[in-house]
């Protein structure tokens, strides 16, 4: 098991399922499925605040940026994060692997707003400052979960 597979599997054994992530009860969903709004969702996911939020264009903006974060922190590579299934840690039914959907990601990728996560709190909308939030708690990064962490 990688590294980072060992901190989300300690953060989920130990945090209550009703106090992790998206509480989508509260939550406007709206399920989007042609391929350019998709797209247009996934690549605006960073910096636009929506009242509803837009899926699968919303898990593919996820899993592109958990992929990218593992990256920065972790030194994985990028791809091999976006082609695996438990990257979400299988708690999204909407997340696509990268080699299901390769062109649909590639196209995203392009023109994903990557310099958002270097200042996110600026830069980043209120939902996706949640997940970068949440990532870091997730992966035991964040001040409130890095007790979690096993010396």
């Amino acid at each position: 098991m990688r590294e980072w597979q060992v901190r989300q599997q300690i953060y989920h054994q130990l945090v209550p399922f009703n106090e992790i992530g998206d509480a989508l009860e509260d939550q406007i969903i709206r399920e989007e499925f042609n391929k350019n709004e998709i797209i247009k969702a996934a690549i605006e996911y960073p910096t636009v605040q929506r009242e509803y939020l837009s899926y699968p264009g919303k898990s593919y903006a996820i899993a592109i940026t958990y992929a990218k974060l593992l990256e920065k922190h972790f030194n994985e590579d990028f791809y091999s994060c976006l082609d695996r299934k438990d990257l979400l840690y299988s708690s999204d039914h909407y997340h696509v692997i990268y080699s299901q959907d390769p062109e649909t990601y590639d196209e995203i990728i392009d023109k994903f707003p990557f310099d958002v996560l270097n200042n996110p709190a600026d830069l980043g909308s209120k939902d996706f400052n949640f997940t970068i939030n949440y990532f870091l708690k997730e992966f035991l990064l964040h001040d409130e979960t890095k007790i979690f962490l096993p010396s």
